[in-house]
């Protein structure tokens, strides 16, 4: 019986620190800041991040060219499980300057909360980049963003506001498997040089993906389109699939070329595509 009792205590005091250890304990962007200054890795896991991340701030900008600036970020930045209560941003203004951020090392926010805006706009990342199973809940934008690396994971994101990443260049593979946009999604004029996947994703408002490239294989099965979906002037080079797809809207393919093999198979639609002037190189 004492036996039996000194377990049930032992339990209960290790279920109470297990408790009090998942418990988020707060920590101020400057603090953050601070790291970055001396070069060193940010590496944080389940913590809430007051203020706003600004990551021109970090170091001090230098001159790229006759009216922008640029800061220099070397650390590998790691977030898992946090919740960013401000904004997070890579560009600013200072004077007549407009100041954008260059990330030397990996760049990861996963399973992340944001509350505030997200701007990653005109950033440059030579590392791998990871916000796989985040939630941003305010608008969203990757516009301009610059992405070396092997891969890029934006897989089950979900964005409760407006999302885009227009004007982009990723020389790598994109993943955005099992994502959700509960708003409008723009990926105008993105280049892709190596895979793009949309696998499983939902779009429920107007999915912008005209006028893209994509040099390697585009998934875009199993898809939901709840609303519009334009992909007009667009090019795939490689393979393109659309299996069992649901377009419960629009669907336009207006001068979209299809370079190698297009699969449609199992598409479900409200209305017909619209395939005026579309090129198919092989349609399976």
């Amino acid at each position: 019986m004492k036996l039996s009792r000194i377990s049930i205590l032992i339990t209960a005091v290790f279920l109470c620190f297990s408790c009090s250890g998942n418990e988020k304990k707060e920590i101020k962007a400057s603090e953050i800041l601070k790291l970055l200054k001396k070069g060193e890795a940010v590496q944080i896991v389940d913590k809430i991040i007051l203020d706003d991340l600004d990551f021109v701030s970090a170091k001090e900008p230098f001159l790229m060219s006759n009216n922008t600036l640029q800061t220099e970020i070397t650390s590998n930045i790691f977030f898992s499980n946090c919740v960013f209560m401000g904004k997070v941003t890579t560009n600013g203004q200072k004077e007549k300057f407009g100041i954008t951020s260059v990330f030397k090392n990996n760049v990861s926010f996963v399973g992340c909360d944001f509350r505030g805006e997200v701007n990653f706009e005109n950033a440059v990342i030579f590392g791998s980049v990871n916000f796989s199973k985040s939630i941003f809940r305010k608008n969203t934008s990757f516009n301009g963003i610059a992405i070396w690396s092997k891969d890029s994971y934006f897989s089950e994101v979900k964005a409760e506001d407006d999302f885009s990443m227009i004007y982009s260049s990723v020389l790598g593979n994109l993943y955005f498997i099992n994502a959700r946009f509960d708003k409008n999604a723009s990926f105008q004029e993105i280049s892709v040089k190596g895979k793009l996947s949309f696998n499983n994703a939902t779009f429920q408002q107007s999915a912008g993906l005209d006028l893209i490239e994509v040099y390697e294989r585009a998934f875009f099965n199993y898809v939901t389109f709840e609303k519009e979906a334009n992909f007009s002037n667009s090019k795939f080079f490689q393979t393109a699939e659309f299996v069992n797809a649901k377009f419960n809207a629009k669907g336009n393919f207006e001068k979209t070329f299809f370079l190698n093999t297009a699969r449609f198979d199992g598409v479900d639609t409200e209305k017909d595509l619209i395939l005026t002037e579309t090129f198919f190189g092989n349609k399976k």
